[in-house]
């Protein structure tokens, strides 16, 4: 026989509906990390500990430590690896940046050893040619054939920046003349140059063998 839900005592009503199980796969929230399946009450406690259920939970175990760890060593690594490029790349700017700048000096230098070793023929040479001009005027076309030679030489001097120092008439500069001696002299002013019994060189600003001259001490008394 069926009865009506009246017929029903209010105790087993009361009893059914606190038995009616909670739908499947819902249970009460959690803190945010999941939930609690296995509570059974408002008086039962999170499992995480945590009763308002607002905190976030995060895990820090040793393998997420050692991972940043590393991270700020790699980092730190990199830094310092980005420093010593930097230093290097400036380190070979000024390196080229010298090279450049002495490339020129050297060359000079070695022009320059050369050339003092030509220097005692190129004054050999023009020795001989004024003797054979003074002394045999007869033989005028071959002088002035040696002639034509000794200015192809210092010619050949100068296409490589080797230039003469012949200061006769100028004023006496101790830095690329050598005095042998002073005269007076009515015409030429004093410290002036008024003989040059060797004339000198240089190449740039390398001074590679000083003239050797007479300076005039001015007018006699």
């Amino acid at each position: 026989m069926r009865h009506s839900k009246k017929d029903v005592p209010a105790e087993e009503i009361v009893n059914e509906e606190q038995a009616v199980p909670a739908p499947a796969g819902e249970s009460e929230p959690c803190c945010g990390m999941g939930f609690c399946p296995e509570s059974e009450g408002a008086d039962t406690a999170c499992e995480c500990g945590n009763e308002d259920n607002t905190a976030e939970f995060i895990p820090e175990d040793a393998e997420t430590v050692k991972l940043a760890e590393d991270l700020a060593k790699a980092q730190e690594e990199l830094l310092k690896t980005k420093e010593a490029y930097l230093r290097s790349v400036a380190e070979f700017d000024n390196y080229r940046r010298r090279n450049n700048e002495e490339k020129p000096k050297l060359a000079n230098y070695a022009k320059g050893d050369l050339a003092k070793d030509l220097f005692p023929i190129l004054d050999n040479f023009k020795l001989g040619l004024d003797a054979a001009e003074k002394q045999h005027p007869e033989a005028k076309s071959i002088t002035e054939g040696f002639a034509m030679i000794a200015t192809q030489l210092k010619n050949a001097l100068a296409q490589h920046r080797i230039e003469e120092i012949n200061p006769i008439g100028k004023m006496f500069d101790p830095n690329e003349h050598e005095s042998l001696t002073s005269q007076p002299s009515e015409d030429v002013p004093e410290d002036h140059v008024m003989f040059v019994h060797r004339v000198g060189y240089k190449i740039g600003d390398r001074l590679l063998r000083p003239a050797s001259v007479v300076i005039s001490s001015g007018k006699g008394a």
